[in-house]
C-alpha cells in the first residue's frame, strides 16, 4: 500500500538522507524509486557528468534526462522501467537537483511527466561509446497564475505585517497597480541600459519582459512591492520557471508606487540562495483510493 503523496516546496532543500529515512528507495544513483511511495525520485547534478548524464533543460521548456547505468547499453530495467512506466504504475516523478555546495542536500525542482524517450551515444563510466537513455519529461502545472489575483485570494489568510516597511498584499486594484509600476520601471531602467526590451506578459511564457543587449539575453520575471522590504508573492509555478529558464532572471521593486523606486537584480542561483521561501497556501485535492 503506497503512502500519502507528500509535499515539498519548489526551491527547497532537503537532505537526501532524511528522505530515504523517510520514504525509502535506493540511497545511490540518479534514480529512486521507493517501494511504498507513491513517487519516483530522479536526481540530477555535477557529479553525473563524469559517468556520461548529462541532463538539461530545452528551449521548448522540456527536461532531457539520461538513464541510470554506468557501463554498457542501458536497458528498461530497474529506474529506467520505473521512469518509463510511472504513470502506469501510478506514480509520480519528482525532480531534485543536487546543490552544489554540499552534494548530501537535494533542491526539488518539481513534479515531471514522461513524455517519450530517445537513445543518443555518450561515453559511460569508462568512456566507451554505448547506447544512452535520453527521457524527454514535462512539467506537471504549467499554468502561470495572475501574481495580482493570487496576492489578493490570499490577502485573508496572511497576518498583515507589523511594519510599513513590509511587501503588503493588498486589494486587487492595488497589485495590479504596483505590478504595472514596477514593470515600467524595469522597462525604464534596461531601456537606459541599452537593452531592447520587449513586453511578454501576455504570451503568459513564465516571465514578463525578453531583453537583448549584443550576445546576451535575459527573461526577467518582475515582482513589486508598495514598501521598502524585499517580501512578495512567488508561485510555485513562478519559481520552477525561474530554475528551468537558464536566462531568468527576478528584478524586484521595492517602494514601486513611490518616486524613488528601488530595483533588486537576482538570478536564477541567487533567487534561491538569498530569497526565503515560505509556504503560505497549498493545493488540496482527494487522494487516489488506497
Amino acid at each position: 500500500m503506497n503512502s500519502p503523496m507528500p509535499f515539498f516546496n519548489p526551491g527547497q532543500l532537503y537532505r537526501r538522507f532524511d528522505l530515504h529515512q523517510e520514504f525509502g528507495g535506493q540511497r545511490r544513483g540518479g534514480i529512486s524509486t521507493p517501494a511504498k511511495a507513491p513517487f519516483v525520485m530522479l536526481i540530477t547534478g555535477d557529479s553525473g557528468k563524469r559517468h556520461g548524464y548529462v541532463d538539461e533543460w530545452t528551449e521548448e521548456g522540456l527536461f532531457l534526462y539520461t538513464g541510470e547505468g554506468q557501463h554498457g547499453d542501458m536497458t528498461f530495467s530497474k529506474g529506467n522501467l520505473a521512469v518509463r512506466d510511472h504513470a502506469e504504475n501510478g506514480k509520480s516523478l519528482f525532480l531534485f537537483e543536487q546543490d552544489r555546495d554540499d552534494k548530501r542536500y537535494l533542491r526539488f525542482i518539481g513534479e515531471l511527466e514522461y513524455v517519450r524517450y530517445l537513445f543518443r551515444e555518450a561515453p559511460d563510466t569508462a568512456g566507451h561509446a554505448r547506447k544512452a537513455i535520453v527521457f524527454e519529461l514535462r512539467p506537471v502545472g504549467t499554468l502561470r497564475p495572475d501574481s495580482a489575483a493570487v496576492s489578493a485570494a490570499l490577502a485573508g489568510e496572511v497576518a498583515p505585517n507589523r511594519t510599513s516597511r513590509g511587501g503588503g498584499f493588498g486589494s486587487v486594484e492595488t497589485n495590479r497597480k504596483v505590478e504595472r509600476a514596477a514593470i515600467d520601471f524595469v522597462k525604464r531602467e534596461y531601456e537606459g541600459n541599452r537593452w531592447t526590451v520587449i513586453s511578454v506578459e501576455a504570451d503568459k511564457v513564465g516571465y514578463d519582459l525578453r531583453c537583448e543587449k549584443d550576445d546576451e539575453c535575459q527573461h526577467i520575471e518582475v515582482k513589486g512591492t508598495q514598501g521598502q522590504e524585499v517580501c512578495f508573492i512567488i508561485t510555485a509555478a513562478e519559481i520552477r520557471n525561474a530554475m528551468i529558464d537558464r536566462h531568468h532572471v527576478t528584478c524586484v521593486v521595492t517602494s514601486a508606487l513611490a518616486a524613488r523606486p528601488v530595483m533588486y537584480v537576482y538570478s536564477k542561483h541567487e533567487l534561491t540562495a538569498k530569497i526565503e521561501l515560505e509556504p503560505i497556501a497549498f493545493r488540496a485535492r482527494l487522494r487516489s483510493a488506497q
